[in-house]
């Protein structure tokens, strides 16, 4: 069989009449002059949905302006660098340091915050720290008295104004602030204990932590 007589074949099987001509030119003419699909107009305008984009976020903008002061709850009450400043300041007149003894500056960055509370914290430590030298020297010399001295005076750091922060607290947790109270807090992690067995074993004759802990966070005399 020939190419030709199957395509004939074919025709003659087809039951459908022959399409009819069209012009096209005709043709194209009326499509392109037909009023587009609605459907289709949406989908040629994309900046519908920046728009919608902007109209998300302004929303959201608003939201979080509405809710500052619960999300400053969360964070904390934040302070800078003069304020942080007072408060050390501050806390020197309310907490006593050992004879000899000067407060260390304060060196704490323009550009940084912290929460409120940080500065009578720092005073707090630099207290504990330089009545722990204070000790160290004192059973150098053999100074009873300054030693009973030194003792009284961190355990009333230690019972007044030092606390634990609550477990899983952030880093920049910090205690309620009182204007007669500095307060410092320790994590949660055993810091605080270690500090008291510290204590506890200097009263035992044992000073060896207490000196550690001098060289390493005393301030200069």
């Amino acid at each position: 069989m020939t190419t030709d007589s199957a395509f004939n074949r074919l025709r003659d099987a087809n039951p459908l009449p022959a399409a009819t001509a069209v012009d096209a030119e005709a043709l194209f003419e009326r499509i392109t002059g037909t009023a587009p699909d609605r459907r289709m107009r949406r989908r040629s305008r994309p900046y519908r949905r920046a728009a919608l984009v902007l109209v998300i976020v302004a929303v959201l903008v608003a939201a979080l302006a509405s809710t500052a002061p619960a999300i400053s709850s969360w964070i904390g009450d934040v302070i800078g660098k003069k304020e942080v400043t007072s408060e050390y300041v501050d806390a020197q007149s309310k907490l006593s340091l050992p004879p000899g003894y000067t407060w260390p500056e304060q060196n704490f960055p323009a550009d940084s915050v912290t929460s409120r509370g940080a500065g009578g914290s720092f005073a707090v430590f630099a207290a504990q720290t330089a009545w722990e030298c204070y000790w160290v020297h004192a059973i150098r010399n053999r100074d009873v008295a300054g030693g009973q001295r030194a003792r009284v005076a961190l355990g009333d750091l230690m019972a007044n104004h030092i606390v634990v922060a609550p477990s899983g607290a952030s880093e920049n947790w910090s205690p309620p602030q009182s204007a007669r109270t500095p307060t410092a807090a320790f994590a949660d992690d055993g810091g605080y204990e270690l500090k008291q067995k510290m204590y506890a074993e200097a009263a035992a004759g044992h000073p060896k932590p207490l000196e550690q802990s001098c060289r390493a966070n005393g301030p200069p005399r």
